[in-house]
């Protein structure tokens, strides 16, 4: 654009108002020749969609809260980890740090209302007291949420959530998103297939169920198969590490065989 005879500060302002790049061209009889290159940035990152979630792996109830230890922390990776089968997922979310209260990265899904179609995946952070955030949390603690750049704001939606070895759950109703109060998969009644698709602890506190080690909606042999091959490796980011603490041992393996034969619902299941 050329604003010929315009003071450089008005030419600045007027492009900040544009909201986009531009090269811009002024002359002055008084000040002379000026190039100016001006980059805005004005895209909102999304709607905030405020879930809450526990992984029966890391949730202890003498706490209220899932532990997170410094060795399984470590392995945590900085880029998001769903990037293989069955997941698929594409993004390109990444952290510089982690976090303190990092337990891992999970899944959030929103599902259209009306045939449950998939609209919106994104990884997100699991943090220790249960909520789940977006990966620029890291660097402003105050968003409270998970940004969703594809859905239609004040309309509703079914959320999903889903872990790497955990069972997976699908929400019970609709919620129109944005939404200012947080979706609480902890709750049972919050979940299609309540008390089923869930690992009770007291207080009426649920969690999703461990043992789901190809995350394909079903817990049976074959998560017992991945599990013995990966039998007493440690130190690593394992799909058969259920408890999270960093190594395949026997408390995997007894956190897996009260849950065989959990089927998750459909609009779960890979």
């Amino acid at each position: 654009m050329d604003y010929s005879n315009k003071p450089i500060l008005l030419l600045l302002i007027m492009a900040v108002l544009a909201g986009f790049s531009s090269k811009l061209n002024a002359q002055s009889a008084c000040v002379g020749s000026y190039t100016l290159n001006v980059t805005v940035n004005n895209c909102s990152p999304g709607e905030l969609v405020k879930v809450k979630m526990y992984l029966q792996g890391k949730y202890n109830a003498a706490s209220g809260q899932m532990q997170v230890t410094t060795q399984f922390l470590n392995l945590i990776p900085l880029a998001q980890p769903y990037n293989s089968a069955p997941w698929n997922y594409t993004g390109t979310e990444s952290i510089a740090s982690k976090p303190a209260q990092l337990v891992d990265w999970v899944l959030v899904q929103v599902f259209n209302p009306v045939n449950q179609n998939l609209v919106e995946t994104k990884a997100a952070l699991l943090l220790n007291n249960g909520n789940v955030v977006d990966p620029l949390w890291v660097t402003d603690n105050a968003i409270a949420g998970v940004y969703f750049s594809n859905i239609t704001a004040n309309s509703p939606y079914y959320i999903a959530v889903r872990h790497r070895n955990h069972l997976a759950v699908f929400g019970q109703n609709t919620v129109v998103l944005p939404n200012s109060i947080t979706y609480d998969f902890s709750n049972s009644a919050n979940v299609l297939g309540g008390i089923g698709q869930l690992a009770s602890f007291t207080g009426n506190v649920y969690a999703l169920l461990a043992g789901d080690y190809n995350s394909n909606g079903i817990i049976s042999v074959d998560d017992f198969n991945g599990y013995s091959a990966q039998s007493s490796l440690f130190n690593l980011y394992l799909d058969s590490d259920f408890n999270l603490d960093y190594a395949n041992t026997v408390a995997d393996f007894n956190l897996f065989q009260p849950n065989a034969s959990k089927i998750g619902v459909p609009q779960i299941r890979y």
